[in-house]
């Protein structure tokens, strides 16, 4: 509905007169009544339906002898070729922590019909609990909320519920700006037949008239309360959790909690009490929940803070475990006792060479010096000499990085093993490999019996 004008004055005896004056052009089906009214408190409005020419509205100010003035009334009119009007009464400039009165009337009425809106509370105090994501304390003046309005800073109201039962887990993880409201109360909807609640007396004096008429106020009840912005903060980005890719371990510190998502489980952990060495074969391990499995997911947190206020737990840190792979060699592949001084042999996997094994003799090319390992791929490997495959962390381990050639003195190689693996890879997050004899008893040719 369109507003036709605005009427001013500076009392209600002017508009009735008028209304008066107008009531013998209509009957008495123009007059509007509660069960007229719609009240939407969500959308913050009065919607009116009406059979006159026009609709008149104005807020109404009721002193302490409960007397009621009207200073401007704006009009309503139906839509052009229509006999009946609906009126949509904006009510979002209304003060709501006031009682608040607004008056309808049309020309067929002696005096207004009048609303009344109680008033909200004026201050809220919330309590907001970041370990649980819940609201645990809401009070406006003093007294408990338990149910809510919310939004986000670019929504329209709409969310709502029990403030117990509300999670506002799902902000936490970028941190949100949210802002919360005491719901409005609508009696108006609740009463089914829409009967009137009488609230107390105003005052209205008729045209001509020095005797106040008293008439009923209607109760329909209050606007959504004051808004208070709630600030859910951000959680907090994952710890760091050093990783040794090449002695398969994984540090966990203090007051961190830990969990291994395997595909046939997940097992969770308590926050450890003191900074922990994890072996990525134990983390690997059957557990109550999951299976013994070669690769998993390890996710580390910081424990949420349950004291004060609380504070949510931390986004978890996750890092890809897996038990070291034993290397597959080509089929081609000789062992490295093969080689010869003319003929080297290369060792290949089944994505291509890894590395070429042959002699370097001296100056005089008399006698063998080294043995020759010498990197024919893009990544890096590392290599043992011994009897057996080398336990972690052994000092003997020696790295061969890819396009690189490694001189090996013959003495220190005959008669021994020799071991490789796929190197550890921090930058890549790559886990080193199994270690896979290459070599056995190497016996370095003498350079006569090779004539």
């Amino acid at each position: 509905m369109r507003i036709k004008r605005v009427l001013q004055g500076t009392a209600l005896t002017a508009l009735t007169a008028i209304a008066w004056f107008s009531a013998g052009s209509a009957g008495a089906s123009a007059s509007v009544s509660i069960q007229d009214v719609v009240f939407d408190e969500e959308n913050i409005s009065l919607e009116v339906r009406f059979s006159d020419t026009e609709l008149m509205a104005g807020i109404a100010k009721v002193d302490k002898n409960k007397k009621a003035k009207v200073t401007a009334w704006d009009v309503y009119e139906p839509a052009e070729g229509t006999s009946t009007g609906n009126a949509k009464i904006d009510l979002s400039k209304l003060n709501v922590t006031k009682d608040n009165y607004i008056a309808l009337m049309t020309n067929d009425m002696q005096s207004p019909l009048y609303i009344k809106l109680a008033a909200a509370a004026k201050k809220n105090r919330i309590t907001f609990r970041g370990d649980t994501a819940r609201i645990s304390d809401f009070k406006a003046d003093g007294k408990v909320v338990e149910e809510i309005d919310y939004r986000r800073t670019t929504d329209a109201w709409g969310a709502s519920g029990k403030v117990s039962e509300l999670d506002f887990s799902g902000y936490q993880y970028q941190g949100a700006t949210l802002y919360v409201r005491v719901k409005g109360i609508n009696k108006l909807e609740a009463a089914s037949d829409y009967d009137s609640i009488k609230d107390g007396q105003v005052g209205v004096v008729p045209a001509g008239s020095t005797t106040e008429v008293n008439v009923d106020v209607y109760n329909v009840g209050s606007l959504p309360g004051k808004e208070t912005k709630l600030n859910i903060a951000k959680q907090a980005n994952g710890p760091s959790v050093p990783a040794d890719y090449t002695k398969g371990t994984v540090t966990i510190n203090k007051n961190l909690e830990y969990r291994v998502i395997k595909e046939s489980g997940t097992a969770t952990y308590n926050a450890l009490g003191s900074k922990e060495v994890k072996t990525v074969a134990g983390l690997l391990e059957a557990t109550a929940t999951a299976q013994a499995e070669d690769v998993a997911v390890l996710e580390v947190r910081k424990a949420a803070i349950t004291n004060g206020k609380g504070k949510c737990a931390s986004k978890w840190t996750r890092i890809k475990i897996e038990n070291p792979k034993e290397l597959v060699l080509g089929a081609n592949t000789k062992d490295i006792k093969d080689a010869t001084i003319e003929q080297p042999v290369t060792i290949s996997a089944s994505a291509g060479a890894i590395m070429e094994a042959g002699y370097k003799l001296n100056g005089k090319q008399t006698e063998v010096t080294h043995l020759v390992l010498t990197s024919k791929c893009e990544d890096n490997y590392e290599y043992y000499i011994g009897s057996s495959a080398p336990a972690t962390g052994d000092k003997a381990i020696r790295p061969i990085k890819k396009g690189k050639v490694i001189n090996i003195k013959q003495a220190d190689v005959s008669g021994k093993n020799i071991y490789i693996r796929l190197a550890g890879d921090k930058k890549a997050k790559r886990w080193a490999g199994a270690w896979k004899q290459v070599g056995t008893s190497i016996t370095v040719p003498s350079v006569a019996a090779s004539k």
